[in-house]
């Protein structure tokens, strides 16, 4: 067996799954995907990151400063320039500057450490030590968002595709 780590279209997701290009995602579901085979993994949250020594970032970090640092966002589609952390914002009258969108928050960490900018990431990515970053959590913050495995039927009763979603689901629990 072999793995190919890759980005998926959330758009596309059913899609993507019905016709074999992509056998499981581990994403956070959507409404819309019904269809689809979900195994909760985890809820995850957010914290801040900056590059080390960044002057703005610095704990109990206010909405209000928070909405003033230049940020890097992620958009799994690509070219999407908010999330739901901006609907929080705007029910406080408050709206970040947006200044770059990635694909995925792989690229986040080595963006920030280089620059000014800033970017909210999955907790779990942050639990090894990165010694260009600083992070800070941002109480004011609930938002929290849940990651799942997710699949079509067409490959449920594959033995390879099986053994791979019991491996991350075990793998999961250690955690």
């Amino acid at each position: 067996m072999r793995i190919a780590v890759r980005n998926y279209d959330p758009n596309q997701l059913e899609q993507q799954l019905l016709t074999g290009q992509i056998d499981a995602v581990i994403a956070t579901p959507g409404a819309l995907q019904t269809h689809l085979r979900v195994h909760h993994l985890f809820y995850e949250t957010y914290v801040l990151i900056g590059r080390s020594g960044h002057p703005a970032l610095q704990e109990n970090l206010s909405m209000k400063d928070f909405a003033k640092q230049k940020h890097i966002i992620v958009s799994p589609a690509g070219g999407g320039f908010t999330t739901p952390v901006d609907a929080v914002l705007a029910a406080s009258g408050l709206q970040r500057q947006i200044a770059m969108s990635a694909a995925s928050f792989l690229f986040i960490p080595g963006m920030v450490s280089a620059s000014d900018l800033v970017a909210l990431v999955p907790r779990r990515l942050i639990q090894q030590p990165f010694n260009q970053l600083s992070v800070v959590e941002l109480p004011w913050l609930k938002e929290r968002f849940e990651v799942s495995l997710i699949w079509h039927e067409r490959g449920h009763g594959h033995a390879g595709q099986r053994w791979l979603r019991d491996l991350i689901i075990s793998l999961n629990a250690m955690n």
